[in-house]
């Protein structure tokens, strides 16, 4: 009785290798790919679109009255409720107190909101800025052509909010 042999097959040993060495490389991935890591790139996705939008709203309120909206040369922060408005999110009057109805639905606020992640709003004759500390993609701050290499910024004058 001949016995057949397979010299093509993989040993036991081979089978075990490979298993490691690829529970390794799926470890090293999950770890690098963090849920707080993911997390922080939602929210500062969402603060570039909600800085996108209020820019607009200042654009088209400028382009419809004239002027920026707000008391010029006052830095007004979403984490403030100023004094006569009824919530941060109104869009009648939230934290930037002018009605902006027309073009936004409601102020956008930080998706945290707090001293550090908030955004900003300045304006002056000659233009204005709008501003956010960002998390994870904080090479959208330090190339978006502004004074502060640690927050976001976008408008027509880039230096009216110092660092």
């Amino acid at each position: 009785m001949k016995r057949f042999v397979d010299t093509n097959a993989f040993t036991l040993l081979e089978i075990a290798i490979v298993t490691a060495v690829l529970l390794v490389l799926m470890g090293t991935v999950i770890s690098l790919i963090s849920p707080a890591s993911s997390k922080g790139k939602a929210r500062d996705n969402k603060r570039l679109s909600d800085v996108s939008t209020l820019d607009r709203a200042v654009n088209e309120y400028k382009l419809d009255y004239g002027q920026y909206p707000g008391q010029e040369s006052f830095l007004y922060t979403s984490d403030i409720v100023p004094t006569g408005s009824p919530n941060i999110y109104s869009a009648v009057a939230g934290w930037i107190p002018v009605d902006l109805s027309d073009y936004i639905s409601k102020y956008p606020t930080d998706p945290i909101n707090d001293t550090t992640y908030h955004y900003e709003y300045i304006h002056n004759t000659a233009g204005y800025e709008i501003s956010t500390r960002l998390e994870q993609l904080t090479e959208e701050a330090s190339s978006d052509g502004g004074n502060d290499p640690a927050k976001y910024e976008m408008g027509v004058n880039l230096l009216l909010i110092t660092p």
